[in-house]
Order: C-alpha cells, then sequence, then structure tokens
C-alpha cells in the first residue's frame, strides 16, 4: 500500500522460502512486478500462482492486462483476450475486464466482439457516456457514420462538456458532410476550451471545404498561434491547400519544409513533408522534382494530377498507350500502380466490357476513386492474366462488404475457371468483413488469370494485387480529403484525449487489483 516495493520483495521472499507452494504470494509479488513495468517476472509469478491451483478471478485480469500492455510478441493480445474470457466466466459482468476484454478486440480488428462486449457494459450501466463514446468510434472505424452519431448525441446528452466525444461527432459529421453541424460542435467544443487547437484546425478544414477560403484562413491562423513549432508540422498540408493559387506562398511553404528537412531532427513527420513537397511540386508543375521526391519516397496515392502521371510514365518507363490495352487500363495513374506496385484496379474492366458500367461508382474514399460495386445484384468479374513476378505472393482483394443479403451469400475466388480449386467466402465467413470498411483481404490464391464471382452481397471491390500482408485481414485508411488531413491527428493534437487515455482506461484502476479478503482468508 506504501508503495515500498524493495520490503515487499523482501517480505515475499521470506513467505515463499517458508511455503514455496503458496499460491497468493506469488500473486501479490506478480501484481507489484506489474507495477514496476516488469511484465515478463510478473506473468512468471502468477503462473506460478496457477500452477499450485489457487483460483483467484483478478488473477487471470491482471494477467490479461499485463499482456495487452507488454504487446511486444506477436499473440500478446490473443494472449490478453484468452485470460480476460477466462475471468468473464466466472464474473460475467466485471466492469474493468469488460472494457480491456472489449479495447484489445478493437485492436485486433475484431469489431463484432468489441460491440458485443459494450453491448454489455450498456446493459449495467446505460448511461455511461464514456461507453457511448466509445461504441460510437467502433461504428466509425466500421464506416457506420449515422449510427455512429446517434451513439455520440447519447454520450453527448449525459456528458455536453466532453471535449473528446464533440471532436468525435465532429469529425463524423465532416465524412457525412454536415458542415455546419461540424461547425456548431466545434463552436461547442471552443466555448469550453477557448484554447483547443484542434477544434480550430477542423474548424478551417471545414470552411476550406465547403470553399470559404476566408474563413478557413482565420481558423488556421488561430490553430498555428496556438500550436507549438514541433507540432506546426503537421499544419502544413492545410496551409498548402489554403494556398495553392498562390506561386508565391507555395514557394514560401516549400521553403519552410526545407528548413525543418534540413535543420530539424525529424523521424515521424518527415514522410509528411515529403509528401507534401510532392504536391507543391506538382501544382508548380516542376515535375522533375515531384518525380525526385516521389521516387525517394513511393507515394502511391497522389491520383489527381494526370499530366504529371503522363510525364512520369513517359520519363521513368518510356510507356505507350498500347502497353496496357490487355488490361483496360487508359488512365496514367493506373497505369503506374500497375506498373510499380502491381494493383490492378477492376474499374479497368470496364473499358474490356460495356456491360459493367452499370457497376461502377465513383468513390473519393478508395485509391483510385472509382470501385466496382455488386449493386444488390450478382456480379461476376472475368480479370485479365496479370502479372506476379513473386511465385510466394498470394492474391490480395481490397474490398468493402457493406451488407449481407441472404444466408446464401458467397465471394468466390476462381483459378482458371477451376470452381474446385476456387477459394470460397461462405456466410459465416462474409460476416466477419460486413461493416468493416474497406479492408485488404488475402487469400491462399497464386493464380495470376482467375474470376471473382459475388453473390447476395452488398459489397464494393477496388483492386487486386498480389503480396504478403501479415494479417488475413488488413484494414486500410480513408483516402479521402479527410483521410490525407487526418490520419494522425489525435497524435499532434494532445489536447484531444483519447478514450483510454483519459478516463476509460486507467492505469491505476488496472493495478488495484489486490482481493484484500482473499488474501486475508488464505492466510
Amino acid at each position: 500500500c506504501l508503495n515500498n516495493y524493495e520490503e515487499a520483495h523482501s517480505f515475499l521472499r521470506k513467505a515463499i522460502n517458508l511455503n514455496p507452494k503458496r499460491p497468493v504470494a506469488y500473486f501479490i509479488r506478480g501484481e507489484i512486478l506489474f507495477r514496476q513495468n516488469k511484465y515478463g517476472e510478473a506473468i512468471d509469478n502468477l503462473n506460478m500462482s496457477i500452477i499450485y491451483k489457487r483460483k483467484i478471478n483478478n488473477l487471470y485480469i491482471l494477467l490479461g492486462n499485463i499482456y495487452l500492455l507488454r504487446n511486444t510478441l506477436h499473440d500478446d493480445r490473443g494472449a490478453a483476450i484468452k485470460n480476460y474470457n477466462i475471468a468473464l466466466k466466472n464474473d460475467p459482468n466485471n466492469y474493468l475486464c469488460l472494457k480491456n476484454c472489449a479495447y484489445a478486440y478493437e485492436i485486433e480488428g475484431d469489431y463484432s466482439s468489441t460491440l458485443n462486449l459494450l453491448n454489455k457494459l450498456l446493459n449495467i450501466n446505460k448511461e455511461d457516456s464514456l461507453v457511448l463514446c466509445y461504441y460510437g468510434e467502433i461504428l466509425y472505424n466500421m464506416t457506420q457514420y449515422r449510427k455512429a452519431i446517434s451513439y455520440f448525441t447519447k454520450a453527448y446528452t449525459i456528458d455536453p462538456e466532453n471535449i473528446h466525444n464533440l471532436n468525435r461527432r465532429a469529425i463524423t459529421y465532416y465524412i457525412i458532410k454536415e458542415y455546419d453541424k461540424v461547425l456548431s460542435d466545434l463552436d461547442k467544443i471552443i466555448q469550453l476550451d477557448p484554447l483547443n487547437s484542434s477544434a480550430y484546425y477542423l474548424k478551417s478544414l471545414t470552411y476550406y471545404t465547403k470553399n470559404d477560403n476566408n474563413n478557413a484562413k482565420v481558423s488556421f491562423k488561430k490553430c498555428a498561434e496556438l500550436l507549438n513549432s514541433d507540432k506546426k508540422i503537421q499544419l502544413f498540408h492545410l496551409e498548402y491547400l489554403l494556398n495553392k493559387n498562390s506561386t508565391e506562398d507555395l514557394k514560401n511553404i516549400l521553403t519552410k519544409i526545407n528548413q525543418i528537412l534540413n535543420n530539424y531532427n525529424i523521424n515521424e513527420n518527415k514522410l509528411d513533408l515529403h509528401f507534401i513537397k510532392c504536391k507543391i511540386y506538382i501544382e508548380l508543375k516542376d515535375y522533375s522534382k515531384a518525380k525526385k521526391v516521389l521516387d525517394y519516397n513511393g507515394f502511391a496515392f497522389i491520383r489527381d494530377s494526370p499530366d504529371f502521371w503522363s510525364y512520369y510514365l513517359f520519363v521513368v518507363f518510356g510507356i505507350n498507350k498500347k502497353n496496357f490495352t490487355i488490361f483496360g487500363i487508359i488512365d496514367d495513374f493506373c497505369k503506374y500502380m500497375y506498373k510499380e506496385h502491381k494493383v490492378y484496379f477492376v474499374s479497368n474492366l470496364t473499358n474490356l466490357n460495356s456491360e459493367l458500367y452499370q457497376f461502377k461508382e465513383s468513390d473519393i474514399s478508395s485509391l483510385s476513386g472509382r470501385v466496382m460495386s455488386s449493386k444488390n445484384k450478382k456480379l461476376h468479374l472475368i480479370l485479365p492474366k496479370l502479372d506476379n513476378d513473386y511465385l510466394n505472393d498470394y492474391l490480395i482483394c481490397k474490398m468493402n462488404v457493406k451488407k449481407i443479403l441472404s444466408k446464401d451469400c458467397f465471394i468466390k475466388f476462381i483459378p482458371n475457371g477451376n470452381y474446385q480449386g476456387g477459394y470460397i467466402l461462405k456466410h459465416k465467413d462474409v460476416s466477419g468483413l460486413e461493416g468493416l470498411g474497406w479492408i485488404e483481404y488475402q487469400t491462399a490464391i497464386k493464380t495470376i488469370k482467375l474470376s471473382i464471382e459475388i453473390n447476395s452481397i452488398e459489397m464494393q471491390i477496388e483492386y487486386i494485387r498480389f503480396g504478403n500482408n501479415v494479417n488475413t485481414i488488413t484494414h486500410f485508411p480513408n483516402m479521402s480529403l479527410m483521410g490525407y488531413l487526418l490520419p494522425d491527428y489525435h497524435k499532434f493534437l494532445s489536447n484531444v484525449p483519447e478514450t483510454f487515455k483519459d478516463k476509460y482506461f486507467s492505469r491505476k484502476e488496472m493495478e488495484n487489483l489486490f482481493d484484500l479478503k482473499y488474501i486475508l482468508n488464505s492466510l
């Protein structure tokens, strides 16, 4: 209790020497080691307590917490979930365990299990605004934006001064283009915290999107005044957008970026700065310098500059239009992505088969801006024979499964017309993908000639490629304007508290797992 750990360890050593099979001593030592961030030793001692057959429910919660916080080995999160579930079998309504297990599922990308546990928490206390806010964040990650807003609003009704919740709702309103509601929430934040730089940042972005550059620049100036010099690095992209029609201003931004890159020791933000440099050089039509930056960093998502891509393809590859006709590739950006990154956008199929035009649609959140959508119908895509230079690479498909329409649904990847040797996702498999938003799904197929069949699913497909991902399912960022400007939103705007770094996920709460009643009964 007095945090005198050395003296505590001394007494515990004596207790264990007197009775080496006393599980409570190992449990106490395990918790002390956890408080000292000695996770490996803590796990060893807690496992000793388990070996000596004493069941302490808090022990499994503590083990889960250690694995969750350590998160250095491959399956630490899986081990955390396993221990939390053991504890929940003995105590299904343990609030701390439910919260931590929900978080572990979330970082594993298992949103369905996360929501299941959050529902249990809300059944215990439907007025918990932090859980309601977190529920909204998971729905946001699943691209269920309007449903997410309903949970952010419930949380706001209970706790109208939760700035984090207001920020999340404002961002979600931005995604669904309800800009007046974005500005309303941001004004609420500024009333609560006049020095909230993140609110001014998002306010500037919102005004820019509404083509109100005057107000955008006013908010941008206020945001820049509030941020320290390190964090101002993150504002260059927005500054570029606000001044892209002024050659002089763009050159000034380049000068500032080059000064930072030359004189400032940065690692995390260096790629961001080079990306902005590339965009500015393209805006200035200085394509040779843009090419140098692109070659150095490999940005694959600057899609909105056809003149640049035409220049790049001619200079680097000497490509003419006939090279890609068998693939249906006409757009220069698509040529670059296929030639350099082996990414084939399935929307190119409409140039080979005009009947597929009915399935093609625009999507600004995608990499190319164009996708193929099943639109509540059966969809059969016959792909051309593609290049795969590496025999050990697997077929990866970028998809967005929006809604399952029937239990008879399926997604089939069929190599060379061989249905028996195909890779099939049936209802159970597809259910795990529904609502996840854009993902990359890695199959077990290596064949370069295949077709894709979709039945009874409302979904989108953007591209296929060959490669090796760490996981079967890889979540994909939003590639729209919002995706460019806010991928690290919470990292650099420190006055936006992360849910788990504030009240929801308390380190102190995780440490206080001594069960004094149990310990006294064990003496």
